[in-house]
This record gives structure tokens, C-alpha cells and sequence, in this order.
């Protein structure tokens, strides 16, 4: 029987392919293959126990024995059986086991890689490669036992006992129905999944572990049943097998295939209301208006991006079934984002600011559904990331090709469209000169320009030429090993007067231009090592509050700079940068002359650079910044962090080193402009992205309109897939607009498409026969046997 079963079910295709239901005949049972992915789906090995004595049907001499524990495994794109560490054959594109005799006793026991849950089916288990790694078990059995595990997974078993074994019968008409036409459609295979039918195994005799004493009811309703299936007449006069779709509850009124999907179906032309199926199955979704929390500041998202999440994502707040459908509609609007920006990383939802629906006139179902909502970006851009943030601190990049055409593209933003009226030169490549001379440029409204010792730079040429006043003085800071004669002849051709401040040492030099500046009752001391920024990061606050920088070099201070200070008055001094580079000794000294000290420093640097903008702060609109590390490019900077009073940070360029807690404060304050001080090989892109995501003044909104619409794409459909069916458990809702949040309301499960269980259930119990169920639900159909249509 079991071979006569497997050539009808062939003949049954055949039939039905060379000519629809007409002249098919023979037999009211054949077989059915099920793709078991529901609970098995696909592994890379699986184990399985004969509960009789079954055998390899690629090999026949190869013995199953009952109540033994054998494997499937993948070995090089091929399968592998074994029985314990014994291979017992390889090789194969195929294993079948098969039973030696098809019977309830000879049941076949499947379990996942390491699990010890019994997944029991009756019939055939063909294992096959599914791609080259993974197995893909599929069972074969006869259509009316396949269908004893399916009712009781479509419907509680349970109901034949309380007055609903009509509606049983019922759900066992429409679900052969339902596979009969699937397979009627060239379908030789279905799966054990609600894109078919929910099928559980062998499930419902008391031989199954899984057997419950109500699947007495959905046995009955199946052998009462037995090839009964629904039949309609076609346009032709043919007759036609009906696709008997069901779902859990219409919620009081049943749906039409074409408003839900598109296409009409004869036998599902009318929608009714159904008073069997009022209150079923209630439900509510609830989703926030305000999505964020107050803490989270959009002035400084990197402070709680990664670690606060949207209301909605809290169970605790809406449900678990809100939350879910919630994320799933996160993720979607996501994928939409990175669709049109590519750079998008990740997004947060701000707020729902309005859901509405439009219903169909005739169901009262949603036609159409639209949500609009703000949201945030976060960008992925040059191995960084940064935030997309509304209009604020603008970002601009100040460089040349060179330190010495960086220095006039600082000093062309200094001046603006004015013309400087005065010059200070330093040399490029000897800085600790330079460093000294930013507080008498500020002081002189002058930029700081750079030279080579001895040549003018092109760049610094045009810029004398075409943005310094005529006649303007230049001072140059230091003796002519430094800046030579030649530079200073070539200047004094071009009409310039010139101003040489030149000491014997660094040190010396930094005194004449204190002496140049004026004021000497608070001083900075910084060391002249070439390598260290820390003069550069105080240059700022030197230059905008006129304080002289010293230099020191050396163990101990010069008897020379402290006789000058102590001649010249001096009572502070601020030294700048740990005992390396300005010794203890030099505090001694200068206590010992009656100055006091006080030292700023940091552990490198970078710290050094931190510590000076917080105890020395300057509350401007800007930001200055230049690379701790190659700072040379940002020596003309302090002349424009100390025109609008902002501070100058000297950085790791680094982006992972960025100093987070310092940014999120000078975020505070810097609204205007942020520079960056130097070229991509000295101020990486990274480093300016990830800078940008703190200084910028708030993330920017992104609004989305999303809209849902029966007939359109994306559908009602596509929105319910979406959400998860058995969260947005229909399309039968309304939106209730509350105080605080939009509450999708709804009754119903399922599409609502054709028969409904619980009303099917409901009938059954007033007394509906399961003939008369199914007249209510389907149309101009006919109960009919299956032995008519299979050969």
C-alpha cells in the first residue's frame, strides 16, 4: 500500500496538471512530503531513533534497528550516517529511513543537534544537503494521518469536548481543502509552517510522547471526514478546488481576500458581519509619543547613545508584544535610512508625533495606515563616527599645503576682509620663538606668520602684499640664525618696517618680547623643547589676557630672567607642564625672588592641553584645534582662539583618544565655529568627525511619513508582516489618540479570511453543523470527496 500510495499521489499532480478536477479518480488517501522547518529547520547534523525496524532506502542491506540512536551529519558536501563513533555509510546526496512496515508502532523519533526534545513523525524522513553546510529533514506520509497533526495545531483539541467537534470537522474540510489545492497547483512539496499549515508530527495517538487525551476529538473529526473536501464551479463550469483559508478570528467581520491581498477569489465574494466571532480575541498595542527620556541630552548624544534606548523598547513601560513590533518597525525604518545614506550607522526615534487609519466603507477594516515620527542619525564616516547634528558650530579646516601656508590660511581668517597692521614672523621650523610671539601679535592685532630662515615663503609674500598694511612693522622673533638678514632686507624692500627681538637664547629672546608687550605682573613659564605644545595650548589665555610667555630651558632658571622679572615687578608666574619641562628648581627660584607659582599639568600633553582650558578657560563662541603631537601648523592659531576669547586644544589625533568628558563641556560652549588647525596628515578626517558629533549644537531631526495601503506598496499586508501577525494580531484596529501615547486597538486574529476558528467554534456550540460553518464562510460551495479527483 505504502508504494501504491507514494504512484498515486503522483497520479494525482498528474491528473490534475493535464486536466483540473475533471476525470481524476482511485483513492481518498496518498502521500504527502512535508519540509519539517517549523521546529527542526535546518543543522548541520541530526539524530533520529526507529521506533520499529526501518531500513536506508539508498542501501537496503543497511539495518535500522529499532530503539537505536543513529546521526546524520554534512562531511565535505556530502551526508554521513553513523551509528554512534561507527560510520555506517557516506557519501550520500540522500539518507531516507524507512519504515519496514508503515504503522503507528513504527514511528521515527527526530532530535535537534544536543537536544534530547522528541520530535516524532510517522512515514518516511528523507535527509538532503541544503546548501553545502546544512541538512533539511522531510517527512512523507499519508494525507489523512499528515492532517491528525495538523487540526490539533490549527485548533484546541479541547473544543470537541465543550460542544465544538462541528467546528472540528469543520477546520478538517478546510484544511485538506486547503493543501489539496496547494498541491493541486504543481505544489509536490509544502512545509510544516503557516505558509502551508502548522503540522506538529505525530502527535495525537497515546504510542506519540506527545499524545493528549482531546486529540480523541480532532481524530474523529479527520476520520469523519475523511476526503471530504470543498469544491466550487468554476467560470468555465469546471469545477475547482477551494484554497480554504482560515484564520483565529475575523473580529466580527469577515474579510475579502482582495481588500487583504489582491486578487478576488468566487468562493470568497461577501463580506458579513459574523455574530459568532464579536469578541473572540481583544487586543491593544501602545506606542509613546515621546520616545526619549529627558535625560538624554541632544546637545551631547555620545553621552547616552549607546546605552539609552527608545521607551517603547522597555516591556515594562508598553508590553512585550508593543515592544516588538516597535523594534521590528525600528529596524525597517533603518534600512530605509541607509537606503538613502549609505554613511547612516544607527538611528533613534525621537518621538510619534501622529498615527492614523482610513477604513474600508464595507468592513470597517484598515484600508490604509500612516505613521509620522522624528528621529535621529548617527553616521558611520571615515572609520569614525559623529552624529548628525542640527546647525550650530560650524566646522572649518584651516591648511595649506605646508606649515607656512597654514599659518597665512590661519592668519587670512584672523583678518577677515580686513588688512593686518602689523606682522609677527617666527621661523617654521625652530617654534619656541614663535610660541613667545602670539601674545604680542594678539596684542598688536596682528596674525602670526611663519618663515624659513632664509626665505620668505610664497604664500607669506602675497599675504604681505595683498592683506598687510603698507608700511606695516613686522617683528621678527629671534637673531639672524633664525630669521636671517636676507628675510629682513627683502621685507624692509617691500616697504615694510622691521623689528627684530632677538636674545642670545630662546630664553632671552622670550624676554624681550615680554618687555615688548608691556604688562609683567603675571607671567606664563613654558619650556623651549621644539617637541612639547604645552606653550601652544596657553598661548590662547596668554595672548587674549596679556600675559608674557617666558621660556625656559635647562635645569634651573637663568640669573638673567629672574633679575628681570624681579626688576620688572612681576608677582605670579603660571607654569605650564609638569617638572620635565619646567623643573622644581625654577619654582624655588622664582619663590626665593618673592614670586609666587602655580603649575598646570597633565600627565602628557594632551592632559597638559585639558587642564589648561579648564583652569584657564576662555568662554568664547569658538574652538581652536591643533594636533599635540604635529603643532607647529596650529602655532598662528592662538591669535584667533584669543580674538573671540575661545580656547585652543591641542589633541591626540587619534579619534578613539578623543578627551569625551572635555568635549561634552566645551560643547556647551562653542556655538559658532570649530577649527581645525592643519591637513589631513596632521588633523585626520576621523579626528574632525568625531569631534564634530560633540560640538555641533544639537542632533538634527529627520522627520519620516510612512504610509501602509491596501492596493499599494507597501500593502496592509507588508505593515502586519512587519509588526509580527502575532502582535499586530489584525487589520481590525482603531487608533486611540491618548494623552501620552497612540493605542492601536483592535479585535480579531489572523487576515480574517474566510472561516474564523472561534466563530466556527461559537456556531458549533449553538448547534451549526460543520456543512453549515462552511457555508457561512465560503460561498457557492460544495462538500466533496477526493477520491473523485485522484487517479
Amino acid at each position: 500500500m505504502r508504494i501504491l500510495l507514494k504512484g498515486l499521489a503522483m497520479l494525482l499532480f498528474i491528473g490534475v496538471l493535464a486536466g483540473g478536477a475533471a476525470n481524476v479518480s482511485a483513492t481518498d488517501d496518498f502521500t504527502v512530503k512535508v519540509r519539517l522547518t517549523n521546529n527542526l529547520g535546518t543543522n548541520t547534523s541530526f539524530d533520529f531513533i526507529p521506533q520499529g525496524n526501518s531500513q536506508l532506502k539508498e542501501d537496503k542491506t543497511v539495518k535500522l534497528e529499532k530503539g537505536t540512536r543513529y546521526q546524520v551529519q554534512v562531511s565535505s558536501g556530502k551526508l554521513v550516517l553513523k551509528k554512534g563513533s561507527q560510520t555506517l555509510k557516506s557519501g550520500l546526496n540522500t539518507v531516507t529511513v524507512e519504515p519496514s512496515v508503515y504503522s503507528k508502532a513504527n514511528s521515527i523519533h527526530l532530535y535537534k543537534p544536543g537536544s534530547q526534545t522528541i520530535h516524532p513523525y510517522l512515514g518516511t524522513i528523507l535527509f538532503r544537503m541544503s546548501g553545502t553546510t546544512k541538512i533539511q529533514p522531510v517527512n512523507s506520509l499519508p494525507f489523512e494521518d499528515y492532517l491528525k497533526g495538523v487540526v490539533p495545531s490549527e485548533s484546541p483539541a479541547s473544543w470537541g469536548a465543550s460542544g465544538g467537534m462541528e467546528s472540528l470537522k469543520a477546520q478538517a474540510i478546510a484544511a485538506r481543502s486547503y493543501v489539496f489545492s496547494k498541491m493541486s497547483q504543481s505544489t509536490l512539496e509544502i512545509d510544516d509552517t503557516t505558509t502551508f499549515q502548522v503540522y506538529k508530527g505525530f502527535m495525537w495517538d497515546p504510542l506519540s510522547p506527545h499524545y493528549k487525551s482531546a486529540y480523541e476529538y480532532t481524530n474523529r473529526a479527520v476520520d469523519e471526514t475523511q476526503g471530504q473536501i470543498l469544491t466550487y464551479k468554476k467560470a468555465d463550469g469546471q469545477k475547482g478546488f477551494v484554497t480554504a483559508y482560515f484564520s483565529s478570528s475575523n473580529g466580527g467581520q469577515t474579510e475579502l481576500p482582495e481588500q487583504y491581498w489582491s486578487g478576488k477569489l468566487p468562493y470568497l465574494s461577501t463580506t458579513q458581519e459574523d455574530e459568532f466571532d464579536t469578541k473572540s480575541v481583544l487586543w491593544k498595542l501602545n506606542w509613546l509619543k515621546q520616545q526619549l527620556p529627558a535625560t538624554a541630552d541632544v546637545m551631547a548624544p555620545a553621552t547616552w547613545w549607546n546605552t539609552t534606548g527608545e521607551l517603547n523598547l522597555n516591556s515594562a513601560i508598553v508590553g512585550e508584544q508593543s515592544k516588538t513590533t516597535f523594534t521590528n518597525f525600528k529596524k525597517d525604518l533603518l534600512k530605509k535610512a541607509k537606503a538613502q545614506d549609505s554613511t547612516v550607522e544607527s538611528i533613534k526615534i525621537a518621538s510619534i508625533n501622529n498615527i492614523q487609519t482610513e477604513n474600508f466603507s464595507n468592513t470597517g477594516k484598515v484600508q490604509s495606515i500612516t505613521l509620522e515620527m522624528d528621529y535621529y542619525i548617527r553616521n558611520s564616516k571615515n572609520g569614525a563616527l559623529n552624529f548628525d547634528m542640527a546647525a550650530g558650530a560650524a566646522s572649518k579646516t584651516l591648511a595649506g599645503k605646508d606649515r607656512y601656508d597654514t599659518a597665512v590660511e590661519i592668519a587670512k581668517e584672523t583678518v577677515g576682509t580686513e588688512k593686518a597692521p602689523a606682522i609677527v614672523l617666527g621661523r617654521g621650523d625652530v617654534p619656541a620663538d614663535a610660541l613667545a610671539g602670539t601674545v604680542l601679535a594678539h596684542k598688536h592685532s596682528a596674525p602670526v606668520l611663519l618663515t624659513r630662515n632664509d626665505s620668505l615663503p610664497s604664500s607669506v609674500e602675497n599675504f604681505l602684499e595683498q592683506q598687510t598694511v603698507k608700511g606695516a612693522t613686522v617683528y621678527l622673533l629671534g637673531g639672524t640664525s633664525a630669521i636671517s638678514e636676507n628675510v629682513e632686507e627683502e621685507l624692509s624692500q617691500k616697504g615694510f618696517q622691521t623689528k627684530r627681538l632677538a636674545g642670545k637664547t630662546r630664553s632671552e629672546t622670550s624676554l624681550l618680547i615680554a618687555k615688548e608687550i608691556g604688562q609683567m605682573q603675571t607671567v606664563l613659564f613654558a619650556t623651549g623643547n621644539d617637541n612639547s605644545s604645552d606653550a601652544l595650548s596657553a598661548s590662547a589665555y596668554a595672548a587674549a589676557h596679556q600675559l608674557p610667555i617666558i621660556i625656559h630651558m635647562g635645569a634651573k632658571s637663568p640669573e638673567a630672567t629672574l633679575s628681570f622679572l624681579e626688576n620688572q615687578s612681576t608677582e605670579k608666574a603660571i607654569l605650564i607642564g609638569g617638572t620635565t619641562a619646567v623643573p622644581e628648581a625654577v619654582e624655588t627660584a622664582l619663590f626665593d625672588r618673592g614670586i609666587l607659582s602655580n603649575r598646570i599639568s597633565g600627565k602628557d600633553r594632551v592632559e597638559t592641553s585639558l587642564e589648561i582650558n579648564r583652569l584657564l578657560p576662555m568662554n568664547g563662541k569658538n574652538l581652536v584645534v591643533g594636533n599635540a603631537h604635529s603643532f607647529v601648523d596650529a602655532l598662528a592659531g592662538s591669535v584667533l582662539a584669543a580674538k573671540t576669547n575661545s580656547p585652543i586644544l591641542m589633541l591626540h589625533p587619534d579619534p578613539a583618544r578623543l578627551p569625551a568628558e572635555h568635549m561634552e563641556h566645551i560643547s556647551k560652549l562653542t556655538k559658532d565655529q570649530a577649527y581645525y588647525l592643519g591637513g589631513e596628515s596632521v588633523i585626520p578626517s576621523a579626528l574632525k568627525t568625531a569631534s564634530n558629533e560633540y560640538i555641533g549644537s544639537s542632533l538634527k531631526k529627520h522627520q519620516a511619513i510612512i504610509t501602509y495601503k491596501a492596493g499599494s506598496s507597501p500593502n496592509m499586508t507588508a505593515f502586519r508582516t512587519l509588526m509580527g501577525g502575532a502582535n499586530l494580531k489584525s487589520v481590525d484596529f482603531d487608533i486611540v489618540d491618548a494623552v501620552d501615547r497612540f493605542v492601536m486597538d483592535g479585535s480579531g486574529f489572523g487576515h480574517g479570511i474566510g472561516m474564523s476558528q472561534w466563530g466556527s467554534y461559537n456556531r458549533s456550540k449553538a448547534g451549526h453543523s460543520a456543512e453549515q460553518i462552511l457555508n457561512f464562510y465560503y460561498q457557492n460551495v460544495s462538500i466533496e470527496h477526493t477520491s473523485q479527483f485522484v487517479k
